[in-house]
């Protein structure tokens, strides 16, 4: 799948964002954006008046009134109110503004909302990247810090759903690590072989392998090179990361010296949530919310 199908189809999925402490430029830059652009309707979180700012962008009176401003009367107020608005059905699904990610996702996981699975919650980066043929998911490079195998597993299971969801039904997988052989002093590749392993016993129909390293999940001819047989070097969807500082030096790698366009957003809980780094673009936010409206 292109990067751009997926932010078109967004575009045209109806739903309601909680945005949680949303006053901040870029944030309600990226709101308006999706107003003129998209069919999503806004309510904006925030003990900070907010009125002012967006009535400093160019909004028809139509456009102004799919954005709903609530006042609350602290921080603790806007995100409590924020989340328990998603819980009531008031709004489809959420977006993080100028709040701590972890201070959000621990109001999400309280008992007293209806909103957590059984499921780990992981993020997911969704990239298009001027040299690769396709879109390309990372998981997980702003969440789980340092996961075991068993929470890489969870990570790679939300994977594969995020991605079916978006309309990539056999997504094709790449557990990295820095070699393509098991080395018991390389901890990432031992847990990659183990975690192939389980997939291949579980889901045998999709098509995952591991280790591997980057050059030669994303390209043929390092994978000819390095005599490695496989069936997805060069055209994989997704890659599962070892850790959080190899995914977050990826992203950012992207992002900076490759200029790429990126989505992102945390994946299950019964709702996506909309979570992009505060040095994102408003385009990238943009973006970010055309992803999660693929998947409510």
């Amino acid at each position: 799948m292109q990067f751009k199908d997926m932010i078109n189809k967004g575009k045209n999925i109806s739903a309601t964002i909680a945005v949680c402490k949303s006053n901040d430029e870029g944030v309600i830059k990226a709101v308006v954006k999706a107003v003129k652009n998209t069919n999503a309707n806004f309510i904006l979180f925030d003990e900070q008046p907010q009125d002012e700012l967006i009535r400093s962008f160019n909004l028809t009176h139509d456009e102004f009134n799919r954005i709903k401003i609530i006042q609350t009367e602290d921080e603790a107020h806007t995100i409590s109110e924020c989340v328990k608005s998603v819980d009531d059905g008031q709004a489809d699904l959420i977006m993080k503004g100028l709040v701590a990610t972890s201070t959000l996702l621990k109001e999400v996981l309280k008992d007293k909302y209806n909103l957590k699975t059984e499921s780990r919650m992981s993020h997911i980066a969704l990239f298009n990247v001027p040299e690769y043929h396709k879109m390309l998911a990372i998981s997980d490079v702003a969440m789980n810090i340092s996961p075991n195998k068993e929470q890489k597993i969870v990570i790679t299971r939300n994977l594969v759903a995020c991605l079916q969801k978006i309309g990539i039904d056999s997504p094709k997988v790449a557990i990295l690590s820095a070699i393509e052989s098991v080395n018991p002093k390389m901890q990432s590749s031992v847990d990659a072989n183990e975690i192939v392993s389980y997939f291949r016993k579980e889901m045998p129909k999709l098509e995952i392998e591991g280790p591997l390293a980057f050059d030669a999940a994303i390209n043929k001819r390092a994978s000819i090179i390095k005599n490695i047989d496989s069936n997805i070097s060069g055209n994989v969807d997704g890659v599962v990361v070892p850790q959080i500082e190899s995914g977050n030096i990826l992203y950012k790698s992207l992002i900076y010296l490759s200029k790429a366009d990126v989505a992102s957003v945390i994946f299950g809980a019964k709702i996506p949530i909309i979570l992009t780094s505060r040095s994102d673009s408003s385009r990238d936010k943009f973006h970010s919310i055309c992803s999660a409206l693929m998947l409510i």
